[in-house]
Formats: C-alpha cells, structure tokens, sequence
C-alpha cells in the first residue's frame, strides 16, 4: 500500500471549490473521490465541457432512426479495473434496487461470458487456429528481453518494430494484440511493455478473450448515465458549451505555483473564473476524440487533420515555457499515425445480415468480443454485442460496432481507403470479408444505417515518448492543479483504458485535498508463479 502524499496548502473541505476541465471519466472519477474521500460538498464542485453532453469519450447515443453512434468500443478486465470499480461500488445501480453499479457489473460477467470462436479469420473465410502463438525463437527472445530486461528509461522513444523483427508482425499473437488493444508498429515500445506487464495474466487466453469483461449496455449508458446522476443529486454543476481557453498561474508567497484563473468561452461570450489558491483546478489534457467527425450510410466523414485540436491547443498554450507540464506535440504532432475510423451499424427489421455473422463466427451476440479479418488491408473488426446495446434500442432493432487500422490502403473489395468511404461502402467491404454472394447485399443491407468516425488522435497516447513528455499528474511545485486524462502520467498502468483515467484522478484528490487514505494499489500478476508459468508456456506455444 503507498499514499502518495499532501499538498502544502491546507484545504478545508466545506470551503474548497474545484472547477474540472472536461467531463470525462477522470473528471466524473475525480467527483466522486471528492465527495466521498474528502468529504467536499458536491456544490462547489463545477464541471467545464465543450460539447452539449457528458462522458467525454465514453459517447453512446443515437435511435432506431437516426442509427445508433458508439465512436469506440470497450472491453474492460475485471482484475485490472480496480479504481474504476472502486468508484462504481459509491454509485447505485439504476437497473436494480438496492445494489451498486459494481454489483450490477459483476453480476453480468459471471452471468455473459466471452469465449471468441473467430478471433481471426483469413480471406477465405476460415477461423484460424488461434490455440499458437506463431512465435519464432528470435521473436520469443525479444519479447522475454522487452518485459524482463529493458526499463522505460533504456526504451526511451523507439517504437514497437525498433525491438520486434519483421516476423513478430505476422503472428497470431500480434494480430491479436494490436486489434484487441490498438497497437500500431510505430507505437511505442514502452507502453507495450506496460502493458505485457499490467495484461500477464490475460496472455495465456488473449486467442478467445476469455478475460474480456462488459457492460449491460454502452459505457455511456452503464457507466456515464448513473455516475451523472448520482453527482448531481450531490449537487455537482456541469456546464455544457463551456470551451476552456487559458488556464493562468501564479506564484505564491511559499514559492508554490497555482492556478489563478480559467478562461472559457460560453454562447459566443468570454468568462473568467478567479480561482483561490485553496481552490482546485483539475485539467484533462488531450482527448483521444477531439476532432472527430461522423459520416453516415450515404456521406462521408471529414478528416479535420490541420484544424486545431481544442484540449491539445490548451494544453500546448499552457505548456509553452512550462517543461514540466510535459510536451503535447509528442502525441499530437504526427496525425496520420494515430488516426483511425470506426462505424456503427444500426439494422431495423431484418435480421439477416446479424443471422448470418452469428452463423459465420459461431458466437452468439456478446459471446465473442473481437473478430478481426486479419488479411483484410484495412485491418477491419468487428464486435456483436449483446443485444440491446442501447437502453432506448427497439427489440427489432440489432447494432454492431467495427473498426479499421490502416486508413491509407485501398480496400479488398471497395478500392479507396477507408477514410474516404461512406457507410455503405464499408459495408459492402465488410460483406466482402464474410463472403457474402455479391446477389445477396441488397437484401442484406435492407434497413440498415451505418455511421462513422473518423477520429485522428484516437491513438495518440501510444506515441512514443521518453520520460516527462507526459506530465505528472501533480506537477512538481503546483499545489492547487493536476492532470487527469490519458496524457498524464500514471506510474505502471496502461493508457487507453477507462482505469488510466481515473487512477489519476485518485492521485490529484488524494494530493490536493490531504486525503489520508493509500491509493488504490496495482494488481502485480507478473510476480504470481503461475501466471508466469502459464505465460511462459503460452510464448512457448
């Protein structure tokens, strides 16, 4: 157990404020630590957001005939959940009375379990055998030298093909890992190193995704909808259309820096919040979704490569002079390596096409997680969650989520990149992947809505990076401002996870506010004996 230590300004709960720039899991994690570990009254407590709708990145909406719109699908893992559970144990369930939205979650894994049947399949159409790894001996070398004899220091910024050979790329296990997490070759190699190293454990069954955990519905649904709810019948304020600008700092008599006051814009006009050193300021740095842009069946979405990215923008506006406030270029600067597209396929009234994917992936609807068509050029996948995805989803109505990593290259079957495709035409790529006879799509593709995003920093946070390029979550010498996204630095744990996020927003809390409680510690599955055993076993395979 470790506590991370106190600020050396003295907050009194009932007198503190805390303003939080954006309303993303961090931040609605952030709130809940608030209220409950530091007893802050949930009225001082206000959120900024830009958009009109809470969660940040976990979006979830839509209807039957708009289409349904879900930019990224989640898979969760219950033994390396462990913040984000504990902050789900505080909120209840609004499903069922009298239990908590962890019980609520627990309840549903050990009721819907995953066992993948078609975790990959060829362009003919076969399951492969995923039971082997396809290591060679040079490949079980480096993976051994990654996990048990390089450090993030000795790494620095090479990226994952600067320690693997070209072999490694054409493995099971590397096709099933960059799609089950979003790895590209010039990711960095340091976090996937965190991540063999948090994920032991899930090495053995990565091939059927046995260890992947759910929400009943969307997380915005699950999680979102019942985290707001709770805050604000606490009180809590989240201000939509609210578009922070500037963050200005002072130093104070101590020599501590604090953050003085917050520029946002609201309705065309510009405010200012004056912000006490006793006061709070937490910021989320970065979003894995700025700039988004959806398309739909018949259009295409835009790629806003060369428009400014708004919580990048701040975070670069506050970080000029300031090294220790990390550099946003590193995961912002290079687009076309970290954007990729996704598409949300509603069906009203004709359940053939979801019949036959069931047929074809022997998995029934939120049985099978991942299926990813690994020759396919674009690196497409798709899950079938289980039905309904969405609380205000019609009985026959069926959704499925899908996404591609290599944007650049022109499809299989439909011959442009992905980006430049409408809905329709990446379902007709899709129907290709199944092998569905050509005579049949029409009557496939019978009441079906397919929306898109394109997301160009969706993967940003696996630039790779050396030490301080991302921020600590409480900078050195900063005594009422933290850091709490994706982008800030978290000792041991993987970004790209809900957990990240709110593992940071415990860090900034328990800080500022003197919280005298241990951080919630990280499973070490890489001491256990036996999940070493059986990963050694699993890389020998």
């Amino acid at each position: 157990m470790a506590k991370i230590g106190k600020s050396k300004i003295k907050r009194r709960p009932s007198d503190t404020r805390v303003y939080m720039i954006g309303s993303g899991i961090g931040a609605l994690s952030a709130a809940v630590y608030l209220i409950r570990d530091a007893r802050v009254p949930g009225k001082n407590i206000q959120i900024l957001e830009a958009m009109d709708v809470d969660g940040g990145s976990l979006d979830g909406a839509g209807d039957a005939n708009r289409g349904f719109m879900i930019r990224g699908g989640r898979m969760m893992n219950i033994p390396t959940y462990e913040c984000l559970q504990d902050v789900m144990t505080e909120i209840p369930s609004i499903e069922f009375d009298d239990i908590s939205l962890e019980q609520e979650f627990l309840d549903y894994n050990e009721e819907f379990k995953t066992h993948a049947n078609a975790r990959l399949v060829d362009k003919k159409g076969r399951r492969t055998d995923v039971t082997k790894m396809g290591f060679s001996a040079e490949d079980r070398m480096d993976m051994e030298k990654l996990v048990l004899m390089e450090t993030e220091k000795s790494l620095g910024a090479k990226r994952i093909n600067q320690v693997f050979g070209s072999h490694f790329f054409k493995t099971n296990f590397w096709l099933m890992w960059q799609t089950t997490f979003g790895f590209q070759p010039w990711s960095s190699a340091a976090e996937l190193r965190r991540y063999m190293i948090r994920f032991m454990h899930e090495f053995p069954r990565i091939h059927t995704l046995a260890g992947v955990a759910r929400t009943a519905y969307n997380q915005h649904d699950s999680i979102v909808v019942p985290m707001v709810k709770w805050l604000r019948e606490h009180g809590v304020q989240i201000l939509f259309g609210a578009q922070a600008t500037d963050i200005s700092f002072a130093q104070t008599r101590g020599g501590e820096y604090v953050a003085d006051k917050i520029t946002y814009v609201r309705g065309g006009k510009t405010r200012n919040i004056s912000v006490a050193p006793t006061d709070i300021v937490l910021f989320t740095n970065g979003s894995m979704t700025d700039n988004s842009d959806q398309g739909d069946t018949n259009s295409v979405a835009k790629y806003l490569k060369n428009t400014p990215a708004p919580s990048f923008e701040l975070w670069r506006k506050i970080a000029d002079g300031r090294p220790e406030f990390g550099d946003p270029d590193v995961f912002c600067g290079r687009v076309d390596e970290s954007m990729w597209m996704s598409f949300t396929t509603t069906i009203n009234k004709n359940p053939r096409l979801m019949d036959y994917i069931q047929r074809f992936s022997h998995n029934h609807p939120g049985g099978g997680a991942l299926m990813t068509f690994k020759d396919s050029a674009w690196r497409m996948s798709i899950v079938v969650a289980r039905q309904p995805h969405f609380k205000n989803q019609p009985m026959d109505t069926q959704i499925f989520w899908g996404y591609s990593l290599n944007m650049f290259t022109d499809g299989d079957f439909v011959k442009k990149p992905m980006y430049k495709c409408t809905g329709r035409e990446i379902i007709t790529e899709l129907l290709g992947h199944l092998h569905v006879p050509e005579k049949q799509h029409t009557d496939m593709m019978r009441g079906l809505i397919c929306r898109t995003s394109i997301m160009p920093y969706i993967t940003s946070q696996f630039q790779p990076r050396r030490p301080g390029d991302r921020p600590d979550v409480i900078p050195q010498g900063y005594e009422n401002f933290a850091f709490v996204s994706q982008f800030a630095e978290v000792p041991d744990d993987v970004v790209f996870t809900m957990e990240y996020s709110v593992r940071a927003a415990q860090r900034a809390v328990y800080y500022l506010m003197g919280v005298d409680k241990d951080l919630t510690p990280i499973s070490r599955h890489q001491y256990s004996p036996r999940t070493m055993l059986k990963a050694f076993l699993k890389l020998h395979s």
